[in-house]
């Protein structure tokens, strides 16, 4: 009903809206609930997550939603950050071919497909690599061990396709990473080719 309205205005600017379906559509009594990322990333497997993705959009597209935060393509490198579970695993190895299937997942062939959900790639950059694995806490390394580790995912994941990223809480040598023009904006649009939008988390800003 939000739609139709929106649909009827002067500009018919369509809204969109997006959920935490993380690993399954969650929140929903009934939906199919799968392993976090930690798990899927175990299995080695990414034609099990492609599906596993799949089955989460469909049902994502049941509730009227057309976006999904996920994935989360954080390269966990601390055993105390208290979201390794949303790492599928220590190396961007991992990170570049579970969060590639991921993305495939859930957007389908392409997103005006009827069951196609947009992707949203997370949380750029250096989430899982911050200082004594403090959540939401500082990234100190040089420019190329960055993109060593932690770049290649969102890389796979836009080769996949992937329509948003979602920027991090995190800083990068104590600097913000939603301020970081030269990662936000030189790299990721300029360097990537990155033609998609890119999204704040959650009272970042």
């Amino acid at each position: 009903e939000y739609q139709s309205w929106a649909l009827k205005t002067r500009l018919k600017i369509p809204l969109i809206y997006g959920i935490d379906a993380v690993h399954g559509h969650n929140n929903v009594n009934g939906a199919v609930i799968f392993p976090h990322n930690i798990g899927l990333g175990a299995t080695r497997n990414p034609a099990l997550v492609e599906k596993a993705g799949r089955v989460t959009a469909c049902e994502i597209v049941g509730t009227g939603i057309n976006w999904a935060f996920a994935p989360c393509i954080a390269v966990a490198r601390n055993e105390r950050w208290g979201r390794t579970y949303e790492s599928f695993g220590e190396t961007a190895e991992l990170a570049e071919t579970m969060g590639a299937a991921a993305v495939r997942g859930l957007q389908g062939r392409k997103l005006s497909d009827a069951t196609a959900v947009l992707a949203c790639a997370k949380h750029f950059l250096g989430d899982g690599g911050t200082s004594n694995g403090i959540d939401q806490g500082n990234t100190v390394c040089d420019e190329a061990t960055l993109r060593k580790i932690h770049l290649p995912g969102y890389i796979a994941a836009i080769k996949a396709g992937a329509g948003s990223i979602m920027v991090s809480y995190n800083s990068f040598n104590g600097n913000k990473m939603h301020g970081n023009k030269h990662l936000l904006s030189d790299v990721l649009k300029g360097e990537l080719g990155f033609k998609g939008f890119l999204v704040s988390d959650w009272a970042a800003i």
